[in-house]
């Protein structure tokens, strides 16, 4: 099984070679949630959570991306396939 930062980093690749512009618009989302996490000053474990979940919505948000990209995609290619079949 891949570790989070492996689902990530290919995640991150394929949104890339999909729509560059949308990486950007994620990377800030995530260092808005590590920033918060940094300032929060609490002990270790609670920083080490709110990394965590920092973490978990940057995964879900390239999920959601990619989700989109290719929904798009399959709806644009579904309509090529009606179009010359009429």
């Amino acid at each position: 099984m891949l570790s989070r930062n492996e689902r990530i980093e290919r995640k991150a690749r394929a949104l890339e070679d999909l729509d560059p512009k949308q990486e950007v618009e994620l990377e800030g989302t995530f260092t808005n949630h590590v920033a918060d996490a940094i300032r929060a000053s609490s002990p270790r474990g609670e920083l080490q959570q709110q990394i965590d979940k920092a973490t978990e919505a940057y995964e879900y948000a390239l999920d959601e991306a990619l989700y989109e990209i290719l929904d798009k995609h399959f709806a644009a290619e579904d309509s090529t396939e009606d179009s010359s079949v009429a």
